[in-house]
C-alpha cells in the first residue's frame, strides 16, 4: 500500500484541544511506515516542548525489529515535544511494539484498543 494512499499525519481537534493524528492503518512497508514517522516528528518538532498530543493508530501496520528501532531513534528526537500519546490497535504485536519503545525513548504512551476512549484520554488535561 502506498503512503500517498493513508492519510498523512494531520493537525486534528477533539473538544477544542489540538493534537497530531498518525494512521498507520493497514500500513506494511517499512519505507512507508518510516516515511509516516518522519513527517509526523518533522510536525512536531515544530512545536513549543510539552505543548503535543499525539494519537497513533497502528491497526494492522506490520514492522519489523530495525524499523521498530528506528522508529524509537525518530520518537526519542521528539519526545521533548510531547504532552500526551496515545496508541491505539489490537495485537500482541502492538503490546510489544509499545514495551519496547517506551524502553528506548522514555516515553509514557498509553495503548488503548478503543479509539474513542483513547481520544478521551488524550484531550484531557
Amino acid at each position: 500500500m502506498n503512503i500517498h494512499t493513508q492519510n498523512r499525519p494531520e493537525w486534528k481537534y477533539h473538544l477544542n484541544t489540538e493534537y497530531i493524528y498518525i494512521d498507520f492503518s493497514g500500513l506494511n512497508s517499512d519505507k512507508d511506515i518510516l516515511n509516516q514517522i518522519e513527517m509526523a516528528v518533522a510536525m512536531g518538532l515544530e512545536r513549543p516542548d510539552k505543548s503535543v498530543r499525539a494519537l497513533v493508530h497502528f491497526k494492522g501496520a506490520r514492522t519489523n525489529p530495525g524499523t521498530t528501532r528506528q522508529m524509537a531513534i525518530l520518537g526519542k528526537m521528539v519526545q521533548p515535544k510531547i504532552k500526551k500519546s496515545v496508541l491505539v490497535g489490537s495485537s500482541d504485536f502492538l503490546s510489544l511494539l509499545v514495551k519496547v519503545y517506551t524502553s528506548q525513548t522514555g516515553s509514557k504512551i498509553k495503548f488503548f484498543t478503543d479509539m474513542s476512549v483513547a481520544l478521551e484520554y488524550l484531550t484531557s488535561n
